[in-house]
């Protein structure tokens, strides 16, 4: 059934008659509780790492301490090696509940190693990312001539992954290494004179001799 034109309901639901001058200023002090409540904070982004013995419900005891907090996993990686688990996590949470989010996240993984810092706010995006697959028979210090030509090449190296299995036919150790490959440069200037480069035998390559690499 309509409403009465001057007549104001409640948060009981009740109805009482009001004047029209009094309308704007009642609908005001009504809305001010919602209006804080929804009101946000300033929110900030903070890196927190997790790093210990492997074991079940570890990533749903820290996301639940984060929640919490009213913090927001915005991207999350999370690995085992071994028996050791390791988990890093980019959170937007209130510049003021920084502490009590980290305190509130060691407390679920007392057991852990638990860090945490600020991110970099304005962090530039690089102008292009390609993959880059390298396999070879296994040796000591492959991973550290990878890298050095990757950073020679004015080039850096994301989500870096690295693995030695042994061969389908044959006793001998395969070494395997997949990352991204990133540059603030364009692609047209720095991908394809360093693919170049590493399948022609340059001295950077050549201090990786023997390794198949795919870019």
């Amino acid at each position: 059934r309509a409403l009465p034109e001057r007549c104001f309901s409640t948060a009981f639901g009740h109805l009482a008659p009001i004047t029209t001058t009094r309308n704007k200023m009642l609908a005001t002090r009504a809305l001010r509780p919602l209006a804080s409540l929804t009101a946000r904070r300033p929110l900030s982004q903070l890196v927190v790492s997790v790093v210990g013995p492997d074991r079940g419900g570890l990533v749903s005891s820290v996301t639940r301490a984060i929640a919490q907090h009213d913090g927001n996993v915005v991207e999350s990686s999370s690995f085992s090696i071994g028996p050791v688990f390791s988990m890093a996590m980019l959170v937007e949470a209130g510049a003021d509940q920084h502490a009590a989010l980290t305190n509130a996240v060691q407390s679920a993984v007392p057991g852990h190693s638990v860090s945490a810092h600020e991110a970099e706010e304005c962090v530039e995006a690089p102008a292009f990312a390609a993959a880059l697959d390298v396999s070879c028979a296994d040796g000591v210090g492959l991973i550290a001539r990878v890298t050095e030509f990757v950073a020679n090449e004015g080039l850096s190296l994301s989500k870096l992954e690295t693995k030695t299995e042994g061969a389908p036919h044959g006793g001998t150790q395969l070494f395997s290494l997949s990352g991204v490959m990133l540059s603030k440069d364009r692609s047209d200037r720095c991908l394809n004179p360093t693919s170049r480069r590493w399948r022609r035998g340059s001295l950077a390559a050549r201090r990786v001799d023997g390794v198949a690499a795919r870019v």
